[in-house]
């Protein structure tokens, strides 16, 4: 019964989720919900930034770890 519980529980956090989000779109008569693609997202703008602070985020934890086991 407390597995079955649970299942419930992530489906009703999971479609919750997705009706949440689910926005309204305008109807315009003919079937079609309007209005066009949004402009694309800049992914990657920031792409080398974040590259790079994961690098640096990684050779600190690397160090950090060596540190702890010595």
């Amino acid at each position: 019964m407390k597995h079955l519980s649970k299942i419930y529980l992530l489906a009703f956090l999971v479609f919750a989720d997705i009706t949440a989000f689910a926005g309204p779109g305008d109807d315009t008569g003919g079937g079609d919900l309007g209005g066009g693609d949004p402009p694309a997202a800049p992914i990657n703008t920031y792409l080398i930034i974040m590259l790079g602070f994961a690098l640096v985020l990684g050779f600190y934890s690397l160090k950090k770890y060596r540190k702890q086991i010595n």
